[in-house]
């Protein structure tokens, strides 16, 4: 300041003149820099239209899960604290493997129990078996022998001498039967006796209702030969003696009453067997059925796998409680995967069985099966996938779906605002209670559009809002609010 005092006046003057302008020109640039930041300090935003962002004009995008072609989820059947744990989340297991158990000390003492109640009821099916009356009738069967024998030998040979060509001679005459007709049909009692004779021996390891009825048997054809033999003797020219006759009417006595005794024996046998045996048996079916049902109570407590696989999820460690009806476990075959979407009516008109579909970035699968009708809960078509083994992709992800397009612009936007596209998460502002994308007004400012959202694919997410294809929408919503003023980058792009 004293220097500016020492200079002379001219001087003086030519620094306030230079002042002055330098101060202009501050004011001049202040003013052009405050005229640009008016549009320069706004938010400048990229525009595309929801096909391009979702995947492009030339296919549909949706979503899908991987899961195993062979996959099972193991359900708790009980209540109840973990007591043992056999398997770990990666581990290979076979089927009916016992991934773990519940507290089953219950389940077990009602086994031991019941196996306790079936033994009771089989020894008491043995101990009541009719030994009695399987005994009398191996009795009536070795009586009714001595019987037969005795009659024949003793009363009805009376009639007979020594042998013939035909058999045993017959000492009365019988013009009424054919020669040696009686003969040869004693001859054959005789080999019919034999036979009967040597089954005695087996007789107490034979079934006592067989063993009465072969006896029956042939009690009854000796009595059919006596009542042939009685026709021949009575017979005024038979030539019989009274001796003879009064054999022969005590033979067929005697023959008549082994015959009444036998149909006795085979129906008291039946009786009991049928009245001794009906209450056990009943007792051991009541009783195998306790031990069943025992048994089955104790299974439920074993957390078994049904299927061979892998452990893709076991949550649970000796001591957690499990409520019944709750996931435990789920067992695939990883080596063997497929791709599960749920696609619209209109999207699965683009679709058919055996075509090609891009699967996440790089991966090809092949629609395998495409259900006939909608599920009548989602409003969905349930599509399946093949993919391949070296595909890369992991049981259970999510992944996006790209169908090749239609032929037609008409088709493949019909297709696109039916579908549910994908959109990259940062054109969506997802807010703590709405799910906001936005578009430009005319204006330049920023018109939010509420949409519902679905599953998020990576850095995407699934939006179930039908939304026009052509929409353009602000790239990147971070930041941005309903109303704001932006600069747009770029301009519209339609499908």
């Amino acid at each position: 300041m004293q220097r500016f005092k020492r200079l002379k006046t001219w001087q003086k003057g030519a620094v306030l003149a230079g002042l002055f302008i330098l101060l202009l020109i501050i004011l001049t640039i202040v003013r052009g820099n405050g005229g640009a930041n008016t549009t320069d300090t706004l938010p400048t935003v990229s525009l595309e239209s929801i096909s391009a962002l979702s995947g492009g004009s030339n296919g549909t995008v949706f979503v899908g899960s991987v899961r195993s072609e062979s996959q099972a989820d193991i359900i708790a059947q009980s209540s109840g604290t973990v007591t043992s744990v056999g398997a770990s989340i990666g581990d290979s297991v076979p089927a009916g493997f016992v991934l773990g158990e519940l507290d089953n000390a219950s389940q077990k003492a009602a086994v031991l129990q019941a196996q306790g109640a079936y033994d009771s009821a089989l020894a008491a099916q043995q101990a009541v078996s009719p030994v009695d009356s399987k005994s009398s009738a191996r009795n009536t069967y070795n009586s009714a022998y001595n019987t037969l024998d005795t009659t024949l030998q003793s009363e009805v040979d009376q009639f007979f001498a020594g042998p013939t060509t035909y058999g045993p001679q017959l000492l009365i005459s019988a013009p009424m039967y054919s020669y040696g007709e009686l003969s040869k049909e004693r001859a054959a009692l005789t080999d019919e006796m034999d036979a009967y004779q040597r089954q005695l021996p087996n007789a107490n390891s034979s079934d006592p209702a067989t063993l009465i009825t072969n006896a029956s048997s042939v009690a009854q054809d000796v009595f059919n030969f006596l009542t042939r033999l009685a026709t021949a003797a009575n017979d005024r020219e038979s030539g019989a003696t009274s001796a003879q006759l009064a054999a022969l009417a005590s033979a067929r006595a005697s023959v008549s009453g082994l015959l009444a005794t036998l149909s006795a024996a085979q129906q008291s046998y039946r009786a009991q067997s049928v009245t001794s045996t009906a209450s056990v048996d009943a007792s051991v079916t009541a009783a195998l059925g306790g031990l069943r049902a025992a048994e089955a109570n104790l299974e439920k407590t074993r957390l078994r796998a049904p299927i061979a696989g892998t452990v893709n999820f076991f949550p649970l460690h000796v001591g957690d409680y499990v409520n019944a009806s709750m996931r435990v476990a789920t067992i695939a075959q990883n080596g063997a995967l497929e791709v599960v979407s749920y696609v619209s009516e209109d999207v699965r008109n683009h679709m058919k069985v055996g075509e090609t579909i891009t699967v996440g970035e790089t991966a090809k699968g092949i629609i395998t099966s495409i259900a006939p009708a909608l599920d009548p809960v989602t409003k969905q078509i349930e599509v399946h996938i093949a993919v391949d083994r070296a595909s890369g992709l992991v049981n259970g992800q999510s992944v996006s779906l790209a169908l090749a397009g239609a032929t037609t612009t008409t088709a493949v936007s019909t297709a696109a605002t039916s579908t549910m596209p994908l959109l990259p998460l940062a054109s969506v502002k997802l807010g703590a209670s709405e799910r906001d994308i936005f578009t430009v007004g005319p204006d330049g400012r920023l018109i939010a559009t509420p949409v519902e959202v679905g599953d998020v694919t990576g850095d995407r997410i699934q939006i179930t809002t039908p939304l026009d294809p052509t929409l353009t929408i602000v790239t990147d919503a971070r930041g941005l609010s309903s109303g704001e003023k932006v600069n747009v980058a770029t301009s519209t792009t339609s499908s």
